[in-house]
This record gives C-alpha cells, structure tokens and sequence, in this order.
C-alpha cells in the first residue's frame, strides 16, 4: 500500500506541477495579450485575438505559432524563451504573424506537394514576407535576427538543420556557410529581391531547392520536422489541406526555363547547383498514371513536354572515344547466319540444295546443259527493328560511375554513341531520346535523334550538350516512348533505358508509387507489341528492377566498360530474338 501511496502521490505532484505550469502561462500570456492585441492594432489588426495554444504533451515536440484569419496561438514554452537572453519572442512571432497577414496568400492548395517541397516553400515565404515586413519597418529585421543563431556547429544534422542555417542566410546577408545547397538559395534568393511582389518568382526558388533536396535523398520526417526558429509560425495560415487534387492555381513557373543542376564535389551534402537554360519548341502531352494504392489509372495526370532540338549550331564539348573494337565486334554479330533463312542455287555453299540436285540430274538424262548451280547455305540475318535508346538525364547521372572518374551522364553518352553509329550501320532505325522531371505536370522529353535522322555532327553535339537535372519520373518517359515506338513499321520494337537509379520525384513521397507506375507503363508497352529492357548501374537496383521489368528483362553492370559493352551486347541480342 505504501508503493501505491507513493504512486498516487507522483502522479497527484505531476498534477499539481502542470496545473502550476498552467497557471504560470496563463499569467504570462494575460500581462502580454493586451500588449500584443494593441501591437496588432498598431499594425492595422485590430481583430486579432490572442490565444493560448492548448499545452503539448509530454511526448510530442514544442509548438509553434499558429495564425488564422482572426487567432493567434502562442505556444506554452515561449515562457521559458522569455530569459534566454535573445529577446522577446512573444512580439517576434506577433510580427512574424503580421507579415504573413500583410503580405502572404492565405490557405493555398497543397494538392500532392509532397511534404518536403511545402517544408522548403514555406521557409522561402517566411523569408519573403519579413523582406517586405522590413522594408516597412526596419527595426523588425533586428528583432527578428536574435533569433536566427543556427551554425554548421551548432545545427546538427538533417533537414531542420540545413533548413535553420538557410533561413539564417536568407535574413542575415553577413552570414558565411560553406553548404553550396543554402549559398545557392541565398543567391536564387538575392537574385528576386526587387520583386518581392511577385509570389510565383518565390515560389520557384522553393521548387527548384525542394527538387535539388528531393535528387540528394534527403530524410524528411514531417511528424517531427519543426519550422526554424521558434518564433515562426506552423505555417498553417499559407495551405490548404483539405483536398488531394492538383495544385490548380499554383503557376506554371518553369514554362519557359528548366532548371540545370552541377553537382559541387567539394560539399557532401549540397549537391546541386543551378542556373537556368532556355528551352526551345515546347508541347505537351498528357498521360495517365497508376495509384497502386487504389488500383487505378489517374487519367490525364501527367504531362510529358517534348523538348525539340531545332536547327542550331552547337559546339561539342569534348570529343567521344570512337570505340571502335566494340563497333567491329557489334558489326560482325550483325552478319551471323540467321538459320530461319535459306540461300538456294548456289555455286558453293555449306550444303546440297535437294532440289536442284534433283533437276540436275533430270536435264543429264534428258541431254539438256545442267544448272551447276546445285548448293546452298544460310542466309545473313534481315532484321527490320525499332528501337530507342532513353537516357536517363536526372541529377543523381552526375555522381560517379563507382570505381572510375566518369560521372553516370558521360557513360551512357558514350554507350548511345557506341549504339548509334554502330546499328545504323546494320539499316536497323534508331532514335536517341532522355528525360528528367520537375514533378507531374512537366517531364520534360528531348529528343537527341529521331528515327528518321542520320547521327551526324549536329546530334553529336546535342548529345554532348546535355546536361543533369531533375527528377526520375519514369512511367511517365516510357509511355511516352512507347507511343513514339508505336508509330514505326519494325517487326521488333524495343525501348532501352539507361539509368542509374529508381523512379522519383519532388512531388512524390511514396517510393513505392513511381515504382508501380513504372511497371503499370512496362506492361503497357507490352500489349502494344514494344519491349522495353532496363540497363542499370545502381548495385542495389534488382528489388526494384526486377518488379518494374521483369526478371528476363534487366540487366544490373558496374563499371565504366561494363556498362558500355554491354549495351552493345544486349541490343545484339533483342534484335536477333
């Protein structure tokens, strides 16, 4: 009895300790509303009422702010903020409030953003309305970097530490890291302050940083991701979760530009750098896609945008090795003897042609001159084949092809070099196409050579000019692939994809979605008589791989060589089956 008094006691104490927590926030929080309340005031604001947020658990992470059209929460643990020598966080998060109320869109659809990419255009809005918040009132911008103390030592890892040392570059211009990820926000950032009007300009900076973090693989648990630094609301007041549609009034901010990303060795952890390139004859096609989730095609969900080469002269920008050994080796399979065909009549062959044997001796006997012409043997093989080589153009092609100095990118060009001079020289028809996405509503599709073109100077130096960038939205690229297969007269048409790691995208969380879609297209493409083979460098790749494409259907090389031979070999081999 004495250990359950005991406990009863705890537990009554922990009470008592909380109803006192309680008590204290209460009190705190009543000196501050009425100051607070007039702060809006002075701001415009009057409505706005001053709430306690309701106390967290003992578990559950620190709130933040939380900012509706006529509420502002303030969190419990701000009392213990009030003596740790920053400043006072109560009229920091009231300003923050106020320029999201002045100068933010409210409740805007979140659509299937996923949750990544609405953590990092969030943090660039914060940023953009305090800009504008200051601009107006300087003295915030001192209130306000108090605050922003995160350091490459002080942050940890993650994303909320990148997050936190970004949002500090962004509001503090004196502020030095050595993370290319957040130099290259700040600079994106810098570039759009003399509009801080324009909401779609900022919402691009947000996308493309989303899309460089989502091409790095970086962990985001949005159960316990907090936004950076404490006085900054939840962000709630910006989206709208209400609805899984479409982001219908988000703007098409990359329509005239894609995004190039460089990989800088020199930081692991920042691995993209960007610059914008122009895009030439742009059009769109929509496809569906499959939810495994719900066993169904989402009709007209995905739009593939053809990037066209055009008429222009472009330099290379280094010469490809011609490979040549491994071109006579391919050559020389293309003249193999194909066994379904007979040569009859000959000279000279392999064997006796019955029937002219036969005829042979009936014109001896009937004294009429002999045809000698009595041999024959197998003929050479007569293919009449289809196939596309797509290159996968995402950023991660711009890691190394482990082993070697050669990125990814540089590997499958020589290996489409290799296939281009190589079949064409057998009259078999092949086009050169690669991919990289920027979410559902743009994979963009180029086109390198079509069937109907010749591999010279021009497409050489197209191919070499290709750059990494993006995402890997994979069943996507293959319908479309297998629509421009569809259109060809071939008795064989085969897709070869080349890349370096599974499906992905900046608006997608689930792994498992973009790999069942890709499946969904492969299987596709099967009923409309195209074949579709995958040649990976990814060593971890045969899990999913093997689910997309089939067991007989993939083939997983490491190595530079490897991986060029063997797509000599392999297309060899889809030929002549």
């Amino acid at each position: 009895m004495t250990g359950g008094a005991e406990l009863s006691g705890g537990r009554n104490g922990a009470r008592l300790e909380r109803a006192d927590e309680t008590d204290a926030v209460a009190h705190v929080l009543s000196a501050r509303r009425n100051e607070l309340q007039y702060y809006f005031a002075g701001f415009g604001l009057a409505g706005i009422a001053v709430r306690p947020h309701s106390s967290a658990g003992l578990k559950e992470l620190p709130q933040r702010p939380t900012i509706s059209d006529g509420v502002f929460l303030l969190p419990s643990h701000f009392l213990a903020s009030e003596g740790n020598g920053r400043g006072d966080i109560h009229r920091a998060a009231a300003a923050h409030a106020l320029a999201h109320l002045l100068f933010s869109s409210r409740h805007r659809p979140a659509g299937n953003r996923a949750p990544l990419l609405i953590a990092v255009m969030s943090l660039i809005e914060d940023a953009r309305a305090e800009k504008l918040m200051a601009q107006r009132y300087p003295g915030l911008h001192g209130l306000w970097g108090r605050f922003h103390v995160a350091t490459r030592a002080n942050s940890g890892l993650g994303f909320a530490a990148i997050a936190a040392r970004l949002a500090r570059a962004l509001h503090d211009p004196g502020y030095r890291d050595d993370n290319y990820w957040i130099n290259k926000g700040r600079e994106l950032f810098e570039a759009e302050l003399t509009r801080l009007d324009d909401v779609a300009a900022f919402d691009r900076i947000g996308k493309i940083l989303g899309n460089d973090l989502g091409q790095m693989r970086m962990p985001f648990d949005p159960e316990r991701y907090q936004v950076v630094p404490d006085y900054r609301d939840d962000n709630t007041l910006l989206w709208d979760f209400s609805e899984d549609r479409p982001f219908s009034d988000d703007p098409e901010i990359l329509a005239h530009e894609a995004v190039q990303v460089e990989p800088d060795r020199k930081d692991a952890m920042a691995v993209t750098r960007g610059s914008l390139i122009p895009v030439e004859e742009r059009s769109g096609k929509q496809y569906p896609e499959w939810d495994y989730q719900i066993e169904a095609l989402r009709e007209d969900w995905t739009t593939v945008v053809d990037i066209e080469r055009g008429d222009r002269g472009v330099g290379t920008k280094g010469a490809v090795p011609k490979l040549a050994r491994t071109r006579r080796r391919l050559e020389g399979s293309a003249r193999i003897p194909d066994r379904s065909t007979r040569l009859r009549r000959l000279h000279e062959g392999d064997e006796l042609d019955l029937n002219a044997a036969v005829d042979n001796v009936i014109h001896r006997r009937s004294n009429v001159h002999p045809d000698p012409r009595i041999f024959q043997r197998h003929g050479r093989r007569r293919r009449d084949a289809a196939i596309l080589l797509l290159l996968d153009l995402s950023a991660s092609t711009n890691d190394f092809v482990p082993g070697s100095f050669t990125s990814v990118l540089e590997a499958e060009k020589r290996a489409a070099v290799l296939v281009a001079q190589s079949l064409d020289l057998s009259h078999d028809r092949v086009a050169l196409h690669g991919f990289a996405s920027d979410g559902r509503k743009e994979v963009g599709y180029v086109h390198i050579k079509d069937f109907d073109e010749p591999f010279d100077a021009c497409q050489m130096a197209y191919l070499q000019n290709q750059t990494s960038r993006l995402s890997t939205r994979m069943g996507a690229a293959l319908r479309h692939a297998a629509a421009c297969l569809v259109r060809e007269h071939a008795d064989k048409k085969v897709i070869l994809l080349l890349t370096d790691g599974e499906p992905s995208d900046v608006d997608v969380s689930d792994k498992l979605y973009l790999v069942e879609d890709a499946r969904h297209a492969v299987s596709m493409a099967a009923l409309q008589g195209v074949r579709i083979f995958c040649v990976t460098l990814d060593r971890h790749a045969d899990g999913y791989v093997r689910r997309i494409f089939g067991a007989r259907n993939y083939q997983i090389v490491e190595g530079e060589k490897a991986f060029v031979s063997k797509i000599g070999r392999t297309l060899v081999g889809l030929v002549a089956k």
